[in-house]
């Protein structure tokens, strides 16, 4: 997978792993940039935590 750039400081992003969901983060600017369906799970996966 080629490497995302940040739209915002065009930095490198990081691929970050969150209740088994990957998205990419910017460690300069902290954005997110999800792919089709991640926000979704994350919530999901949060409301999941929440419940416990």
């Amino acid at each position: 997978m080629p490497l995302l750039m940040c739209p915002n400081d065009n930095a490198p992003m990081q691929t970050l792993d969150r209740h088994g969901v990957q998205f990419d983060m910017c460690p300069t600017c902290r954005g997110v940039w999800l792919d089709r369906g991640e926000l979704e799970k994350l919530m999901a996966a949060a409301a999941d935590e929440g419940r416990a």
